[in-house]
């Protein structure tokens, strides 16, 4: 049984927007139920979202948000297809299908920056609150929208490949011995699959919040030896000012290709550290 990787204190994530309906045979048969026994609430240090020198993210005001941080579950899977569809092009989008199953198979290694809010509130005009989920709260009229996320999975090599990103073979059916796609169990490379941030909070500091955040449980956790992701040019700077190496030109093919392979090494800890 996996640990709970987000049960301590830290920052947030990220987020975007789409169409989708959930249909009763994507309920899939799980131990979780559909949800999973690692979902955290807390707002007590979640960052500061107060309006900056430069003025409100597009005439929002960040101060209206109520932030939370949750791991994601199937009851989100409509939400991240919106946060996708609405920050990535079409080629280099995760589709419903992946989300289904990242969150089927591994949803504690997902989290999601949420805020609640009622129907007159900020977060009621963006894309994902059509799909939001109730909150833990007694309130009937609020609910929680997620607004950032980090999805990913375990993959058995040292950065990310296309094996990585596809689905295995009828995966619904259950795990086979001899799938190299998607996600290896026993995998000590972390390999995130999305990091998107609402286009409405863009240039806010949302990304780099999350992701520091999602770093730090990660290496707190001691499961991996490394977080991988894929990277444009013209973020290879955003993810070396996080601690990511870059290794050169990646040979994924995924959206078309044109990645660099990016790398955060974590430091073996001495077993009981």
């Amino acid at each position: 049984m996996p640990r709970d990787l987000f049960g301590q204190k830290n920052e947030a994530t990220l987020t975007a927007s789409p169409e989708s309906q959930t249909h009763a045979e994507d309920l899939l048969a799980t131990d979780r139920g559909g949800y999973n026994e690692f979902t955290i609430h807390y707002q007590d240090e979640t960052p500061n979202l107060g309006n900056s020198k430069s003025g409100n993210a597009k005439g929002k005001n960040l101060s209206d948000l109520v932030p939370n941080i949750q791991t994601l579950s199937l009851m989100d899977v409509e939400s991240c297809v919106a946060l996708e569809n609405a920050t990535f092009p079409e080629n280099e989008r995760c589709s419903r299908e992946k989300f289904l199953y990242r969150f089927t198979t591994c949803p504690e290694l997902s989290l999601g920056l949420f805020s609640t809010t009622d129907p007159d509130g900020l977060a009621a005009t963006l894309p994902t609150y059509p799909f939001a989920r109730a909150p833990d709260t007694a309130s009937p009229t609020k609910k929680s929208t997620l607004i950032a996320q980090v999805v990913a999975t375990r993959c058995a090599t040292p950065t990310v490949t296309d094996e990585a990103m596809e689905l295995p073979a009828d995966w619904r059916s259950g795990p086979s011995a001899s799938e190299t796609r998607g996600h290896r169990e026993q995998g000590r490379t972390i390999a995130i699959h999305s990091l998107a941030a609402l286009p409405t909070f863009k240039g806010r500091g949302l990304g780099k919040i999350v992701m520091r955040s999602y770093m730090q449980r990660i290496e707190s956790s001691a499961i991996a030896n490394r977080i991988a992701l894929l990277a444009h040019d013209n973020l290879v700077e955003y993810y070396e000012a996080l601690g990511f190496r870059n290794l050169g030109k990646s040979e994924t093919s995924f959206g078309g290709g044109g990645w660099n392979d990016m790398v955060y090494d974590i430091a073996e800890q001495e077993p009981g550290s």
